[in-house]
């Protein structure tokens, strides 16, 4: 269905829009107040078929502000340390005193805020790296660590604070040993969990303003020397539930690698007419959604632009919460409408990728209702649309 839209615009100005525009799409030429015999596109009135769902991947983590450790709620979560170099080293001897960890808070948690969490540390025996090491490396594959415990320490929590965890000497000591000989490869370090589930924890990374610190103190033939953590490297891997994924609803979980699918038939559209301008509506399922603990709800879309893809290409496109309903979130502008224009022009509609806004950090989960929901709830799109001059 056509739905015209009759404004008090001059033609003229449309057409010589049209032409004067490197690109041919029409996008953002002209306002919807200026438009003469426009169309529109509702997906709500069209009956348009719409398709959602919700997939899962294994990401790796290396840029998230964040380490996350611990076990809430179905969801278990650990850390990776190393430090590759000291301010000092061990040089001709001496005994290490202590070595510590410190760790600082970040603002978000899972489960009870002042309930004591128990943080163990492990050694790790396989090299891992922070770009490629994701969930399926720690689980599903052979890497490797001891059982035994090397530091541990029971605290409650708050944010902003910190915490110590004393590290085990000998190991400290392997790690020097190493850093004297530039056997930087087989200095795996530590794993950092938190069992019982007594809760999850977030403390900040080494891409934070207070990353990890390491200290040790040796007694030398000179007195007392203290060394000082200097190239670090961390991430930190999640799970949650198996049925993550599973039930009605677009799922966008932070932390896990869980996004969303959605997909509009546009076949109403007359191929090749100039889509001016299409918005997105998105209705937040408060029942299943997590509180947000950075910032108003949102989500980034991608466009796919390959069949069956889950991976984001180009750009982003950065949602709103709708004036009108803090229940609702809104993408629109060039993004969006570019999309949707290629998709008329015939260049596969393979739909769009949601992701959540902190998608490699905060364990949190955002859900929407999908193409199963009402009509008032479900995934609208709304395009305006006139022929091509």
């Amino acid at each position: 269905m056509r739905i015209p839209i009759v404004t008090a615009a001059v033609l003229t100005l449309l057409l010589s829009a049209c032409q004067n525009d490197p690109d041919p799409t029409g996008i953002g030429l002209i306002p919807d107040s200026d438009l003469i015999g426009a169309n529109k596109f509702d997906s709500q009135q069209e009956g348009s078929t719409i398709t959602s769902g919700t997939v899962q991947l294994a990401l790796p983590a290396a840029t998230s502000p964040t380490l996350s450790v611990g076990e809430a709620e179905g969801l278990e979560a650990a850390a990776l340390l190393r430090w590759f170099s000291l301010s000092d080293t061990i040089g001709n001897g001496g005994r290490i005193i202590s070595a510590n960890i410190r760790l600082f808070t970040e603002k978000y948690f899972i489960g009870d805020s002042s309930a004591a969490l128990t943080l163990e540390l492990h050694e790790i025996n396989s090299f891992w790296n922070a770009f490629t090491f994701n969930a399926d490396t720690l689980w599903n594959s052979q890497f490797a660590y001891d059982s035994k415990v090397v530091g541990s320490v029971t605290q409650a929590l708050s944010f902003p604070d910190s915490i110590d965890i004393a590290l085990d000497t000998t190991l400290v000591r392997d790690w020097l040993v190493k850093m004297n000989t530039a056997d930087h490869l087989s200095n795996y370090g530590v794993l950092l969990k938190a069992p019982g589930n007594a809760g999850i924890r977030a403390f900040q990374s080494g891409e934070a303003g207070q990353p990890p610190q390491l200290t040790v103190i040796i007694q030398t033939a000179f007195g007392l020397d203290t060394l000082q953590g200097g190239t670090f490297d961390d991430t930190f891997v999640a799970r949650g539930p198996e049925d993550v994924t599973q039930g009605e609803g677009i799922t966008l979980f932070g932390g896990i690698g869980v996004r969303g699918q959605l997909h509009f038939d546009l076949s109403a559209i007359p191929a090749a007419d100039i889509i001016n301008y299409a918005e997105l509506y998105l209705t937040i399922d408060r029942t299943r959604s997590d509180e947000n603990y950075h910032a108003p709800d949102s989500l980034i879309m991608y466009q796919v632009y390959t069949e069956g893809s889950v991976e984001t290409a180009g750009t982003g496109l950065l949602s709103h919460v709708d004036e009108e309903n803090p229940d609702r979130v809104v993408l629109e502008g060039v993004t969006m409408t570019r999309a949707v224009q290629d998709w008329v022009n015939g260049k596969g509609n393979y739909g769009l990728l949601l992701t959540h806004p902190y998608e490699v950090s905060d364990l949190n989960r955002l859900v929407f209702y999908g193409a199963e929901a009402d009509s008032t709830r479900r995934p609208r799109l709304i395009v305006t649309y006139t022929s091509k001059p």
